[in-house]
């Protein structure tokens, strides 16, 4: 249930108000005895966690905070209230939440909170319902009041690209508002990112996968998969619109509000000859066409590494490369954060 005690949910929906007011709805005179300590309950509660903006996430996001190491920090369900950089990761189809804190720690163990999306088959195959949906989402969360001060960079695993295009149609639509967001995001990284014509094979391996990375590639059930989104993502069909906006905004497009993609903020992109999801010469045809507009782009080619796998093969050198984008992205860090933190 919702909480009613503020205009949005509570972390968990579960506060002590909303439990209070349906014990009372079916209280007994012998319950009614212990009104008074309810009432010293409530108003405690109240205090501590209902007054603390929080603004839910969408369905299969977390929000882990800066500080901490976030291989351990247990996950919360709300984006708080405050101006302390946060970094948007955008995981690749089928991830776990295990697998992406990983990645999340890298960022707050720098000072930069974190928010995480799990992608999951369906935010990519529902590019409305739940792709474009999933990201309004975002937007508004980050957009609200009392966190609209939060500088933010993203980073974008796989068709985490395809979602990153959903949100500046998005921020397209908003106006003037969305142009703000935008001037907001100040740096983004990219690990094997996939444009519109990798969808269908990447996505079929990763339905099909099973959770172990490239098992099915190749297979009867994987090959017939991926012609069924062929034809579902053809050009003449009428899905492809969603898929080729969000390839537009990615390659680069002057959107109604005033701004205009790809950013000028300081970019890399990881990938490695060797992906067999994503070809190498269609990511380095995007990401010329981000240096012509501004972005400062650094590109960190891995030997021999396979999809969205390059982290684990090379540690060291993968913190390296996310590590200098955030420090270039939040050289100025905001009042409440200490100096220092972000490096």
């Amino acid at each position: 249930p919702d909480c009613p005690c503020a205009p949005v949910p509570c972390p968990g929906g579960r506060c002590a108000r909303a439990l209070l007011q349906r014990s009372h709805s079916s209280a007994t005179p012998a319950t009614m005895l212990l009104g008074r300590r309810r009432q010293t309950t409530r108003t405690v509660w109240d205090r501590l966690v209902c007054s603390r903006a929080a603004h839910s996430l969408p369905p299969h996001t977390i929000f882990l905070p800066a500080g901490r190491d976030s291989t351990k920090e247990r996950a919360q369900r709300a984006l708080p209230a405050g101006r302390t950089p946060v970094a948007c990761l955008l995981g690749w189809v089928g991830c776990g939440e295990r697998a992406l804190r990983k990645y999340a720690d890298l960022y707050t163990r720098r000072g930069v909170d974190v928010i995480a999306l799990l992608l999951k088959p369906q935010h990519v195959a529902l590019p409305v319902s739940r792709g474009e949906s999933t990201m309004k989402c975002i937007a508004d969360v980050l957009s609200a009041a009392d966190t609209r001060e939060r500088p933010i960079m993203v980073q974008g695993f796989s068709a985490g690209a395809f979602m990153y295009g959903n949100l500046l149609t998005e921020l397209g639509r908003r106006g003037a508002e969305g142009a703000d967001f935008a001037a907001r995001i100040k740096g983004s990284v990219w690990d094997s990112p996939v444009d519109a014509s990798g969808v269908p094979f990447g996505l079929s391996r990763a339905i099909m996968d099973g959770g172990v990375a490239g098992r099915s590639e190749g297979t009867v059930g994987q090959r017939l998969l991926q012609s069924a989104l062929e034809a579902y993502l053809s050009p003449s069909g009428p899905m492809r619109q969603y898929y080729q906006a969000s390839s537009d905004a990615m390659h680069g497009k002057a959107f109604g509000a005033g701004f205009s993609s790809p950013l000028a903020v300081p970019t890399a992109v990881i990938y490695s000859e060797a992906d067999t999801v994503t070809r190498s010469e269609d990511i380095r045809a995007v990401f010329d066409k981000w240096r012509e507009a501004g972005s400062a782009v650094e590109e960190a080619v891995f030997e021999g590494t396979q999809h969205v796998s390059h982290l684990p093969a090379d540690p060291g050198r993968y913190e390296q490369v996310v590590a200098r984008v955030v420090r270039e992205a939040f050289a100025g860090a905001p009042a409440g954060l200490a100096a220092g933190a972000i490096r």
